[in-house]
C-alpha cells in the first residue's frame, strides 16, 4: 500500500491542518484508520471499489452512535438526492427497510424490530449512500483540509475533506478501539448540485 505523505502544521486559530498530497483511491482495501485524517483513504476506497464489505472496518458499534447517524445519513442522502439500487440494498441488508431509510427513527424504541444491529446495517447503508454523492473520479481528488477536535465532543475529531481549495465534506470520526477510528457523522458542506 502506498504510504500518503502529509505536510503539518498548528495553526492557532484554525487548529491541525493536514494537506494530503495524494490524490489516487487504494486498490487494496485500507488497514484500519491509526488517525482521523486515514479515513479518507477508506472513503477513497469504498468510492472506488463498491466494496460494501469493507464498511465494518470504520463503522461504530455503540448504540449512542450507530441510531442517530444512521437516521442522520439517509435523512441527508434524501434531502441530496442519493439514492440506493435495489441491488445495493439487497447486498446492504436493508431491502426490508427500504421503504423506512429516509425516516428512521432516532433510537431503537422507536421501531419494533430495529434493534441495534438492524441500525448498524441502515448505518453502513447511509454511509455508502452518502460516498455515492461523489464519484469515484472527485473521491480521488479529495485531500484532507483539517482535522481538528469537534467543539461538542471531546471523543470526536472533524476531518474537512474537498478539492479545488473547497471544503466538500466534514467526517466526524471516533475511536473504534484503542487503536482505530471509524466514522461518527458525515457532513456534506455543497449541495450534489453545486459539489463540483
Amino acid at each position: 500500500m502506498a504510504m500518503v505523505s502529509r505536510v503539518t502544521r498548528w495553526l492557532p486559530a484554525a487548529g491541525l491542518v493536514l494537506l494530503c498530497a495524494c490524490n489516487t483511491a487504494p486498490v487494496a482495501p485500507p488497514l484500519a484508520a491509526k488517525e482521523p485524517a486515514d479515513i479518507l483513504a477508506h472513503l477513497k476506497y469504498l468510492a472506488s471499489s463498491k466494496d460494501i464489505k469493507h464498511l465494518v472496518v470504520i463503522a461504530p458499534l455503540t448504540p449512542d452512535i450507530v441510531f442517530p447517524s444512521a437516521w442522520w445519513f439517509h435523512s441527508q442522502a434524501r434531502n441530496l438526492g442519493i439514492t440506493l439500487t435495489p441491488e445495493e440494498l439487497t447486498q446492504l441488508g436493508v431491502a426490508q427497510w427500504k421503504d423506512k431509510l429516509d425516516n428512521l427513527p432516532r433510537s431503537g424504541d422507536e421501531l419494533p424490530g430495529y434493534g441495534i444491529e438492524q441500525a448498524r446495517a441502515t448505518f453502513n447503508a447511509g454511509l455508502y449512500r452518502l460516498v455515492k454523492g461523489f464519484s469515484a473520479d472527485e473521491w480521488n481528488k479529495m485531500y484532507v483540509m483539517e482535522v481538528r477536535q469537534n467543539p461538542g465532543n471531546v471523543k470526536v475529531m472533524d476531518v474537512t475533506i474537498g478539492f479545488d481549495a473547497q471544503p466538500k465534506i466534514v467526517v466526524s470520526c471516533i475511536k473504534r478501539t484503542e487503536d482505530s477510528w471509524g466514522v461518527a457523522n458525515m457532513q456534506y458542506k455543497v449541495g450534489i448540485a453545486k459539489k463540483k
